[in-house]
């Protein structure tokens, strides 16, 4: 490793997106505070769910909005958890990229997940599906992850709330081999409940229940926060080394090539030459010069 080390090395092999990584990760082991990642499908609820969360009843903190508000991350502090809101999952080009650098990042995690959709949908499974595959540890991303069923006053009926909670559950289990966290929760209700000092609507929100389990989640994993950021910088490390050194051996290869490639033009002009030279001598020797 002591050549990634090298800053001019560094600036001469390594994308910028590289460099950043590097030190997003770096600069991650300095802080004390603790990520919490959220993420989901496009006007899924997720900033009304991190307003609520952050116990904004206005809705300045996280903009909503019928139109695309959150085109990138955008974090916020609260009780020494940094909130980050994502864009929408395959929205637009490149958010898919954005959520996965929030996920990279993160120290907990929240899926937020439409109510009115029951299971997942293709979208939803694709990016678990780029979890497991790009991920060291899949079953971590699950385990500090709580999968958010939101809107829940939008349906009438508690058995499509448990249909959707089963039907979200058996599709994180085939593709994680692990039982997921998931609370169904209802910002409106929330909101409602604070506006008009109503405990019922504030507790049947379960935004309570989620924050609870966000703390719970939290001190659960304290003591490895710092650890598990490590072995992402070393990770990181390790493969962009790999990749240095793939590269490195394909330039080598490409000078071989191009030597080579000279040598075979050298030798063909060489031996043309020779042809010229032989041809005149004999041209000259008939003519008796």
């Amino acid at each position: 490793m002591s050549k990634i080390g090298d800053k001019n090395f560094v600036l001469k092999y390594l994308t910028q997106e590289d460099i950043r990584v590097i030190e997003d990760l770096t600069n991650s082991l300095k802080s004390k505070n603790i990520t919490v990642a959220c993420m989901g499908l496009y006007n899924h609820g997720k900033s009304s769910l991190l307003n609520a969360l952050v116990g904004d009843i206005e809705g300045e903190t996280f903009k909503t909005a019928d139109i695309r508000k959150t085109i990138k991350n955008k974090q916020y502090t609260h009780k020494g958890l940094v909130y980050v809101d994502t864009p929408g999952l395959n929205a637009r080009k490149n958010d898919d990229k954005r959520v996965m650098d929030a996920v990279r990042k993160s120290d907990i995690n929240i899926f937020v997940h439409n109510v009115n959709t029951g299971e997942f949908v293709v979208s939803e499974v694709d990016f678990f599906q780029n979890i497991k595959r790009y991920w060291n540890n899949p079953k971590e991303f699950v385990e500090r992850t709580i999968f958010v069923l939101s809107r829940i006053d939008e349906v009438n009926d508690d058995d499509d709330i448990a249909k959707a909670i089963s039907a979200m559950s058996l599709q994180i289990k085939d593709i994680f081999d692990c039982e997921p966290t998931i609370v169904p929760v209802s910002a409106k209700r929330w909101t409602a409940g604070q506006i008009k000092d109503k405990m019922l609507l504030i507790k049947k929100s379960n935004i309570r229940m989620l924050d609870k389990t966000i703390k719970n989640l939290c001190d659960k994993y304290s003591n490895s926060f710092v650890e598990n950021r490590k072995t992402r910088l070393n990770d990181k490390l390790d493969n962009t080394e790999k990749q240095l050194h793939s590269k490195i051996q394909t330039n080598k290869l490409e000078i071989s090539k191009q030597k080579q490639a000279q040598k075979e033009y050298n030798d063909r002009l060489y031996d043309d030459i020779k042809k010229i030279e032989n041809t005149l001598v004999n041209m000259y020797q008939k003519l008796g010069v």
